[in-house]
């Protein structure tokens, strides 16, 4: 993640600087035939654009945190030894402080009186007064530290120590070390609850979050399953957890409350970076992987835009009021400033309507009404005011998305692109191994809002989405024989088709289990799970066949090249059966 020439922060390395550069599919414009969609399913919204505005900072920036007024964002510079302040207001770096080596993770208190950095290379950590910008003192005794978070009393830092395997207690009022809970292996990410009396942690090296309980800085839980878990965010009312998974590809989310794994979103290339807004109801994620922020609607849990156009993006803060979001770009050493979205969320739909749009912007707590185009919601809530939960109506045109606020005021928040009623008319393969792994396409149209397929009650999330096309990887299955395939759009599920799971194929005998070399021979094979034979091979060369059963294979025999034993190799979509010397040449 650092740049090139530079030297990478501790944990970081060539695979997480990865790029692929991903583009993202555009919209069709209004008037649009249908059947000129959108080609992929990351459709932007067509509300406010999602400008990035980038500022420089220092060498290999990595880290960022935002003063309580919003005037202020710190930016540690673990390559330069420094932190970079910006002024919001002119969005332009106004002074730089020098601190020890290292700085990682940086965290301001509540009163916005005072910033603390972790300075991995010299196991401490530096004291900020935020009104002149120096560093008023040094907090020793830690241990390659990284993660901090400040209780919301301010009355203590915890402090993530990597090279001890624990997290550190802090405190405040004296800046000094008052205890330290042992944990497994790699803490990295840490984040307190809204009321301070949890603290989750990430630990990379143990694929786990545990949690702290405060009061007695003793360890209530540890969660187990994630996959290299990274950043850490808890929602402003308390009831969730946010881990970003690098190694999974997706964002965690944990129940507070149960202290257990509510559910994971997939679809997020190296997630780093996560962060919640005030009001609870976006999530914002930097993605290694494709150089882009993902913008995650947390009531529906799903990913309603993907920002391209950042450089290895590491952490991110949003702004108090939550119009603006600071994220670090490693890759270019700036600071991208990315305005929040706004406008209808998904703006695709099927003409039959039904599809719930979750509406984005500022001032909507007094609406009366939405329309689509001409056209009613077919039903509307109005959540707060930056939020409304809206149904599509029927319809067969690309419309705008208007809202009445009060008796007359009436603003267009976006757009809606009708698409085609979804129909699937093919899969194939129709069948394939227990084991699954195989590429299943599914053809039809107004395939583009598709977001997973079921395979009987599995659900997988597509690899390519189309309009007229669907790719998928077949999931595993613990039993032989046929589930339905279902399409799950953002609307609706659809679709009849069938997909088979074959057994591997066995072999019992070969009758007769001798021919001539000229080959042309009759032979028999029997044996079990055959039905999806795709090919027979006698000592190497290829048979003609035809399936009279699940265990009966009739057989023309090729001819050899001399006589002797030949294997006999049958090869169905459930495996690869051989028969050693099975048919003796004469």
């Amino acid at each position: 993640m650092a740049p090139a020439g530079t030297s990478a922060g501790p944990g970081e390395g060539a695979a997480m600087g990865a790029s692929t550069g991903a583009a993202t599919g555009a919209l069709p414009s209004p008037g649009q035939a249908d059947g000129d969609v959108p080609d992929r399913r990351e459709v932007i919204n067509t509300g406010e654009p999602l400008g990035v505005y980038e500022i420089p900072v220092g060498h290999a920036p990595i880290w960022a945190a935002i003063t309580p007024d919003g005037r202020h964002v710190y930016v540690t510079n673990f390559g330069a030894s420094s932190i970079s302040v910006i002024d919001t207001r002119t969005r332009s770096v106004v002074t730089t402080i020098g601190v020890t080596s290292g700085p990682w993770e940086v965290v301001i208190t509540p009163d916005g009186l005072r910033a603390y950095a972790a300075c991995f290379g010299t196991d401490s950590v530096a004291v900020i007064d935020t009104a002149t910008h120096t560093v008023t003192g040094t907090i020793p005794g830690l241990n390659k530290p990284l993660g901090l978070t400040v209780t919301p009393d301010g009355s203590r830092l915890y402090v993530a120590s990597l090279g001890g395997d624990r997290v550190d207690v802090i405190s405040t009022a004296t800046d000094t070390l008052i205890a330290s809970v042992p944990l497994s292996s790699g803490p990295r990410g840490v984040a307190v609850t809204p009321d301070g009396t949890q603290v989750y942690v990430t630990e990379e090296g143990a694929n786990a979050v545990t949690v702290i309980d405060t009061a007695t800085d003793t360890v209530l839980a540890t969660l187990t399953g994630f996959l290299f878990p990274r950043g850490v965010a808890v929602s402003p009312d308390g009831q969730r957890a946010y881990v970003s998974e690098y190694g999974g590809n997706r964002l965690g989310v944990i129940d507070t409350t149960t202290h257990s794994v509510a559910s994971a979103l997939p679809g997020l290339p190296i997630p780093l970076g996560v962060a919640v807004s005030r009001d609870g109801l976006l999530a914002y994620v930097t993605c290694d992987g494709d150089d882009s922020v993902a913008v995650i609607d947390l009531v529906r849990s799903e990913i309603i835009d993907t920002v391209p156009g950042f450089h290895a993006p590491a952490w991110l803060v949003i702004t108090p009021d939550d119009l603006d979001v600071y994220v670090v770009n490693n890759g270019n050493e700036t600071v991208g400033v990315l305005r929040a979205p706004s406008g209808g969320y998904p703006n695709v739909g099927p003409k039959s309507g039904g599809t719930p749009v979750t509406i984005i912007g500022e001032g909507l707590g007094n609406t009366t009404a939405v329309r689509f185009g001409c056209r009613p919601a077919a039903s509307f809530t109005v959540v707060n005011d930056r939020e409304i939960r809206a149904v599509s109506p029927l319809l067969v045109s690309d419309v705008s998305i208007d809202v009445t606020l009060g008796q007359r005021t009436t603003r267009t928040v976006g757009r809606f692109y009708y698409l085609p009623d979804s129909v699937l008319t093919l899969i194939g393969p129709e069948s394939g191994p227990l084991g699954g792994g195989g590429t299943l396409t599914v053809t039809g149209r107004g395939l583009i809002t598709t977001t997973s397929v079921r395979f009987g009650s599995v659900a997988v999330t597509p690899s390519s989405v189309l309009d007229d096309q669907v790719t998928v990887t077949v999931p595993p299955a613990q039993t032989a024989g046929p589930v339905p395939v279902t399409m799950v759009t953002r609307s609706n599920s659809y679709g009849r088709a069938t997909y088979t799971y074959v057994g591997p194929p066995h072999l019992t005998s070969v009758a007769p289990s001798a021919g001539s070399v000229s080959g042309d021979d009759p032979v028999l094979i029997e044996g079990a799970d055959l039905s999806f034979t795709q090919s027979v091979t006698f000592g190497g060369a290829t048979a003609a066949f035809g399936i009279i059963s699940p265990t009966r294979i009739a057989v023309v025999t090729p001819p050899a090249a001399a006589p002797g034993p030949a294997d006999v190799v049958v090869t169905t979509t459930g495996g690869t059966a051989t028969a050693p010397g099975a048919f003796v040449y004469t």
